[in-house]
């Protein structure tokens, strides 16, 4: 089965050629923009944890090793500073906080499972753009 984003490309082509048309005009057609927008949501670029925002809210993390009520080693966090707790701040996720490989789930108990490595940004909200 061909993928939908080169069905789309592939008739966009046919369209303009039959219709005689320059191919620089490809770039205008629905077929594809839609083809452009499909391949920009399918791309999520994974980048090391040492170069993550820690001002700009929620990113995803990629922790290698944790399992539970989590997708595929991928959890939603946010960076926390409280210089009360730790000095250099800390990850707080949607399943703890993850800092250097402790989990806040009550007492500080070791996860070395909940360190992330790779962060990505989140898509926009439904609705927002």
């Amino acid at each position: 089965m061909k993928d939908i984003v080169e069905e789309l490309r592939t008739q966009c082509r046919e369209h303009h050629a039959l219709a005689g048309e320059d191919t620089g005009t490809l770039t205008g057609d629905l077929r594809w923009r839609a083809a452009d927008e499909i391949e920009s949501l399918r791309q999520t670029t994974w980048q090391p944890i040492e170069t993550a925002p820690k001002d700009e809210g929620p990113v995803l993390l990629f922790c290698p090793g944790l399992a539970g009520h989590v997708a595929d080693e991928i959890v939603v966090g946010t960076w926390r500073f409280d210089p009360n707790r730790r000095s250099l701040g800390f990850w707080v996720s949607d399943v703890g906080a993850l800092d250097a490989g402790f989990a806040e789930t009550g007492p500080w108990i070791e996860y070395r499972e909940l360190q992330p490595r790779q962060w990505a940004r989140l898509p926009a909200r439904p609705g927002r753009k």
